[in-house]
């Protein structure tokens, strides 16, 4: 029988990598990077190898199912999904009804897509303020850096050949396939390549320069560059003077950071700062990719805006090869007001939501940490209920022990996911959702929103629904059915509308791409409030927060607690191993494989004075407790720094080993979710804190 191949897209994470799915006789025979696809141009990392491996895991939840017995003891009745709809609306209602609206939470997991929107949107029709995800150390930063420095989300330009790229706190290697495949082209045609980053990643290893930060102070090493860079005379004079606003203030403040200032806090030579910096300014276009690490300390924003003022200082946004803006995909807007229904809530209760104290007036979530605080201590209120739409939260939040202690006073809690992950196995209500290969959809990423691609259901989904059908679905038990489509297929006709296209349209166009605008700013300049890129922003200064980027020391380093700094001698940070997805998937046989343990990267000669050898299992401790993990020389890395692995758990370990070990390796078992959080976006500390390492005995 003939071979039939569909082209849909990933949905493991948020890169939206192209796929062709090979059936015969209506069974996946084969998946393949789809070489047409205009992000992975054919290339699929393992993660999305292992889709049907995925897929076809005999743990996954495929019913519907509702706790027996106690929290935790993994006992479960397979029951309807009307049953299960009811049971959580039921009680949401009930909550509402007794406590307010307010005391029922909305906590989002790893970010989807589309179906984020729609989740914010039911939570805001049933007139909860309290909706949270990682967004305060995930992507919010980041766009509201670019938000107050160019007025509107820009994207490296991959279409034109750079002079330079600069990978800074990313590894695409590992984590973004349509970063590191136009990456891997514009080096192979010339561009140099520097990698900024504690760790020496594979990319890192093939780079011209890797330059090596203590971790979370790399906005410190901007500023120094900047330093360079204007006292140099570096700049794009031409540029700066015509479309930029603050250059004096700008100038003047980064006096303080000369090289040898910066060189002191970032553990980086003064001299390697001034040659990146030359490097940087003398070729462009660069183009300068900033990861996700940068984002999960207290300076997230803050830190982002000086890499992007740094761009803008030497020309490089709006030029080919740099960073540009794009046209908007003809869908309706999904973050906006009238699709996220967020006037629905009286601005009197949003104020009120958790963590509102710890963010800036443009910031509408709630804070995870001051969710879990307000559980604990019922205080400014009790929550009592909540929804998590497909997060592991007691690996990924901060403080795992204390999120734990959290949710067991909740009153109820109901998920959707694809395993009985630690976090599901807490709640009351677990919800089968499909995996990409079983429902239809329309992709466009927030990490690529420049682009949106067709996802097609190539699989029988059996008792599982999508997320959006299940939103859709609760809404009319909630009794909320007026602010909702009649399913799914009725939602994403709605959002083709602006299109002119139909569903079936665009199946087989697969594809809406974007335009790329070069110097946008020529038709009618920047959309910030002076019309042009700001180096200083009266917006942030009006709002109480810094107009230009201050360097702050985090809290719990040798510098901050110099006290403390002969307890704990070593800098702890993380990243994420390219098998899995934040705190998915340790239970797929072939990914596992490649990372069977967690492992802590650890300096050679740093591990021998402490009696540890390359293998042996160690702690890592602080003021926190304790994780278990491996250690692997790493002879490249500073000598007082050691990164973790993040995310883990063991699914092969019982329930009652520790909710299948969720704190015993798992970086965020001693992370910290007190206070001081980041200033404008409210994060906690995740990376960069103190601590100590020793062997297990």
């Amino acid at each position: 029988m003939k071979t039939e191949i569909v082209r849909t897209t990933c949905a493991i994470c948020l890169q939206d990598c192209g796929m062709l799915v090979h059936l015969k006789e209506g069974e996946i025979v084969k998946i393949e990077g789809d070489p047409a696809a205009p992000l992975n141009m054919g290339a699929l990392c393992l993660k999305g190898q292992a889709s049907l491996e995925i897929r076809n895991h005999p743990d996954r939840v495929r019913h519907p199912l509702m706790r027996k017995g106690e929290r935790g003891q993994g006992k479960w009745q397979q029951v309807s999904w009307d049953e299960a709809l009811g049971k959580i609306a039921d009680e949401m209602n009930r909550a509402k009804e007794k406590y307010g609206p307010e005391s029922v939470c909305w906590l989002r997991g790893a970010a989807k897509g589309i179906q984020d929107n729609v989740f914010t949107r039911l939570a805001n029709a049933f007139g909860s303020p309290n909706i949270t995800s990682m967004a305060s150390v995930c992507y919010f930063p980041h766009v509201t850096a670019m938000r107050f420095t160019f007025g509107s989300f820009l994207m490296e330009d991959h279409s034109n050949s750079s002079a330079l790229v600069v990978v800074w706190g990313m590894d695409p290697l590992s984590t973004s396939t349509p970063n590191y495949e136009p990456l891997k082209r514009a080096v192979a045609q010339g561009a140099k390549l520097m990698v900024i980053d504690p760790f020496e990643t594979l990319l890192a290893k093939k780079a011209d320069r890797w330059i090596r930060p203590r971790p979370a102070t790399d906005m410190a090493l901007a500023l120094g560059m900047i330093h360079v860079v204007i006292n140099e005379g570096r700049y794009d004079k031409t540029f700066v003077e015509n479309w930029t606003v603050g250059f004096d203030e700008l100038r003047a403040h980064v006096q303080e950071y000369s090289p040898q200032r910066v060189s002191e806090i970032t553990w980086v030579p003064a001299e390697t700062i001034a040659d990146a910096a030359r490097v940087y300014a003398t070729h462009r276009p660069a183009a300068v990719l900033v990861g996700n690490a940068n984002e999960n300390i207290v300076l997230s924003m803050q830190t982002q805006r000086a890499i992007y003022i740094l761009e803008g200082l030497c020309g490089n946004v709006g030029a080919p090869g740099g960073k540009v803006q794009w046209t908007a995909p003809p869908l309706l807007p999904r973050a906006a007001p009238e699709f996220t229904l967020q006037d629905l809530i009286p601005r009197e209760r949003r104020q009120r939501r958790l963590g509102a104290e710890f963010v800036a007036p443009f910031i509408h979530y709630a804070l995870p940490q001051s969710i879990v605080k307000a559980i604990i201590t019922g205080k400014p209120y009790t929550p009592h209920a909540a929804y998590i739409q497909g997060g592991n939260l007691l690996c990924t939040w901060s403080n795992s022990r204390e999120t734990l202690e959290a949710f067991k006073k909740l009153d109820f809690i109901a998920t959707a996911d694809l395993f009985l992950t630690p976090t599901a196995e807490m709640c009351d209500v677990v919800l089968p959702v499909s995996h990409f290969l079983e429902y239809d959809a329309i992709r466009q990423s927030s990490d690529l929103p420049f682009l949106a691609q067709v996802q097609q259901k190539v699989a029988d989904p059996g008792e599982c629904k999508s997320d959006t059908q299940i939103y859709i679905e609760l809404s009319h038990k909630l009794g909320l059915e007026s602010y909702f489509w009649k399913d799914e297929y009725d939602f994403m006709e709605d959002m083709l509308r602006p299109a002119g296209i139909t569903l079936d349209e665009f199946r087989r166009v697969r594809v809406l791409e974007c335009v790329r605008q070069y110097r946008h700013y020529e038709r009618g300049g920047f959309n910030t409030p002076s019309g042009k890129l700001e180096f200083y922003s009266n917006a942030l200064k009006e709002t109480g927060f810094d107009p230009l980027p201050v360097y702050r020391e985090p809290q719990e380093t040798m510098y901050s607690e110099p006290e403390l700094a002969h307890e704990y001698p070593l800098i702890l940070t993380s990243r994420k191993p390219a098998v899995f997805r934040h705190a998915n998937l340790r239970q797929i046989e072939s990914l596992r494989a490649r990372r069977p343990d967690p492992i802590l990267n650890i300096n050679s000669e740093t591990a021998k004075e402490l009696g540890i050898e390359d293998g042996d299992w160690v702690y890592v401790e602080n003021k926190r407790g304790r994780i278990t993990l491996r250690a692997e020389y790493s002879q490249s890395l500073h000598p007082r720094v050691v990164v973790a692995d993040h995310g883990w758990w063991y699914p092969e370990k019982r329930i009652d080993e520790g909710l299948h070990g969720f704190a015993d390796s798992g970086i965020n078992a001693i992370t910290s979710n007190s206070p001081p959080y980041g200033r404008e976006m409210g994060g906690a500390t995740f990376r960069g804190t103190f601590c100590k390492v020793y062997k297990v005995e």
